[in-house]
């Protein structure tokens, strides 16, 4: 009977230490801002609870613990206990989520060396997606994000390592202190809030849902023809290329461009007027293409090209073929970035339509040299959701043309208020990855399938003949601007 009163007794006794073993550690949520990485927020309970690297390790890493625990890489949440790390830190889940740049690998983009703000490391914060190489600069202070001590220049590793837990937020070769007030008797860190955090939050948003699709590129890619490896520098290459338009809107605007996820949630009830201009009757052999050279766009294809042509024609006519060739090819060799004082919000908008729908060859060459098929298009029908079985084929095709006649149209009102965000700033960027028909067809396909789905914008978008200025020093390489 006196073991089991004992035993009863037992239990409380030590779940409370337990409870006590956990509340010792201190974690001073109320010092960092929403959005902090992970290498900042270790950083600051390192420097309050002066652990070493093996105890760390041990709060924070899955098992097995036979893994080595040193320069653990910060960018990727798989060796990593999230629930444990939402415990210690008192962070929500989304804060766990949004303090790592992917939660599997395929970080092509993200250097594996510190990139920060000067201004921001002094303030106690840095974001995950810093780390990502097409954010050159910081949106809040205008300032080129910089890599290395800021005292001598040693390279900081963005990793779980010695440093971290011996000499937390000071560098171990020189001892500059990287967040001064931390280090001062009772210090503390002011969190970022108001204008200023909802630019960062916008920031975190843009740049999480742009590297989505980065993060299903595989670590090595085969060759198409060969179906050998591509070498690793061709492969970073090929990832650099798909990510500079967010290199290019990072280095122009201080918040980013609307997505057409966001332009599609709030876009305005749908018009009962007919969708634009109607189209003349099909032109038979009117696509601009040889299928000889090109096997695999069938007939339905050839239908929905000219339907597009059609469209092209009705809503912003002949002009781009009457383009001054000398000055339309210097706005291609100028990764299609224009001043804002150059050109109308009509010019701008019927050039990034066309640029996303035809591709940078369609759009920019000659007629009579035209020798590819609309890519953007075959982008959107690529996307586009999968024909019922109880549909038949040809009811089918009729669908996908009614489909494409709405997203035709939702794709200029897009360019249009893609053009009015840009207007403000000094220069438009006239990349067609700002507004892909790929993601409209692939917001279509994520609704329930229901005759004449759309979403339709207003129809009263009045699209101009478009010129371009005869004098060519408005066409600026940004590439070349160098940042404060």
């Amino acid at each position: 009977m006196r073991d089991d009163h004992q035993e009863e007794h037992e239990m409380p006794i030590l779940w409370q230490a337990k409870g006590i073993a956990e509340a010792r550690f201190t974690s001073r949520p109320e010092w960092s801002t929403a959005g902090e990485s992970m290498w900042m927020r270790l950083s600051k309970f390192s420097l309050c609870n002066r652990l070493t690297l093996h105890e760390l390790s041990n709060l924070v890493l899955l098992p097995p613990k036979e893994i080595p625990t040193d320069g653990v890489d910060l960018r990727r949440a798989d060796r990593f206990d999230p629930a444990r790390l939402g415990d210690l830190l008192q962070i929500s889940p989304t804060d766990v989520t949004t303090a790592f740049c992917y939660s599997t690998p395929g970080l092509t983009n993200a250097s594996t060396e510190l990139r920060y703000c000067r201004e921001c490391l002094q303030q106690g914060f840095h974001a995950a997606w810093f780390q990502w190489r097409f954010i050159v600069r910081c949106p809040l202070h205008q300032r080129a994000l910089r890599l290395g001590c800021p005292g001598c220049t040693r390279p900081i590793q963005y990793s779980l390592q010695g440093n971290m837990a011996e000499y937390p937020l000071v560098c171990a070769r020189c001892g500059k202190q990287w967040v001064p007030d931390l280090h001062l008797p009772a210090g503390r860190c002011t969190p970022i809030s108001g204008r200023s955090a909802r630019i960062l939050r916008r920031w975190q948003a843009y740049v999480a849902e742009s590297t989505t699709r980065l993060s299903k590129l595989s670590l090595r890619q085969h060759d198409p023809q060969t179906g050998q490896f591509v070498a690793a520098q061709r492969n970073r290459a090929a990832s650099i290329r798909r990510t500079a338009h967010l290199r290019m809107s990072n280095r122009l605007y201080d918040t980013p461009p609307p997505t057409i996820p966001e332009l599609l949630a709030r876009r305005p009830r749908p018009s009962t007027d007919p969708l634009g201009p109607k189209p003349d009757l099909p032109e038979p052999g009117r696509h601009r293409f040889s299928q000889m050279n090109w096997p695999h766009f069938t007939q339905r294809f050839l239908e929905l090209e000219s339907t597009l042509l059609q469209f092209q024609d009705a809503f912003f006519g002949h002009t781009l073929r009457n383009i001054d060739m000398p000055a339309w090819s210097t706005l291609c060799r100028q990764q299609f970035a224009i001043a804002t004082d150059a050109v109308s919000i009509e010019t701008v908008t019927a050039v990034g339509w066309h640029l996303s729908w035809l591709g940078f060859v369609r759009t920019c060459d000659r007629v009579h040299r035209l020798s590819t098929p609309a890519l953007g298009l075959s982008g959107w029908l690529a996307h586009s959701p999968d024909r019922p079985l109880a549909i038949a084929y040809a009811e089918w095709t009729d669908q996908l043309i009614v489909w494409l006649q709405e997203d035709l149209t939702t794709s200029a009102w897009i360019w249009h208020r893609l053009a009015s965000f840009m207007r403000p700033h000094k220069s438009y960027l006239l990349h067609p990855a700002l507004a892909r028909p790929a993601e409209l067809a692939a917001w279509r396909s994520s609704q329930p399938y229901r005759h004449s789905i759309a979403a339709k914008p207003p129809q009263n978008l009045a699209i101009k003949g478009i010129s371009l200025p005869a004098r060519l020093d408005y066409f600026t390489s940004i590439m070349r601007q160098p940042l404060d």
